[in-house]
């Protein structure tokens, strides 16, 4: 994993990756295109100017929301889980939560750390349709399936900050 404590200006952090960002006009609409190492940025060269920033927001979102859909779904099938809506969220300092309904919602900035914590998320809130709670049996379920969440926890908790302060929710 890359220190993303150190991220280069002009770097965006996608799926625990640093990519250097190559910012172009385009005659096509905005676009967002990741390739190995380097994330390259179209913007309509004629008309009003979306920012940069908020072509990478809503493409980083798109992201997650398609990430997070085939994750979770693919967790909860190997634990024969039923799940009501999915949401995805801008929340200022929460990483997910699963309502009483079964309804999960996540924060869309997880798509910038690496996929095996984006998985421990998604595991922690299905297991949260097993266990409401956080009690000894909600922890050993959630080791069952991702035998090294305490790693993935403590990265949130160490690094999940930083996520945030890229981008910052809109006030």
């Amino acid at each position: 994993m890359e220190d993303i404590l150190h991220i280069p200006k002009g770097s965006l952090l996608y799926r625990g990756q640093i990519l250097a960002a190559e910012v172009s006009e385009s005659l096509r609409k905005p676009s967002v295109t990741p390739c190995a190492d380097i994330l390259h940025i179209n913007y309509y060269v004629h008309g009003p100017k979306e920012p940069v920033r908020e072509i990478i927001m809503k493409w980083l979102k798109k992201e997650a929301r398609h990430i997070l859909y085939e994750r979770t779904a693919y967790f909860a099938s190997l634990k024969g889980l039923k799940y009501g809506r999915i949401a995805i969220k801008d929340q200022s300092s929460r990483w997910g939560s699963c309502s009483s309904l079964s309804n999960i919602n996540y924060n869309w900035r997880i798509i910038m750390a690496p996929d095996t914590v984006l998985d421990y998320l998604v595991i922690h809130e299905l297991t949260h349709l097993i266990h409401m709670n956080h009690s000894a049996d909600f922890w050993h379920e959630v080791e069952s399936m991702d035998p090294c969440y305490i790693q993935h926890r403590q990265w949130l908790r160490d690094k999940g900050k930083l996520l945030f302060q890229l981008f910052p929710k809109a006030r």
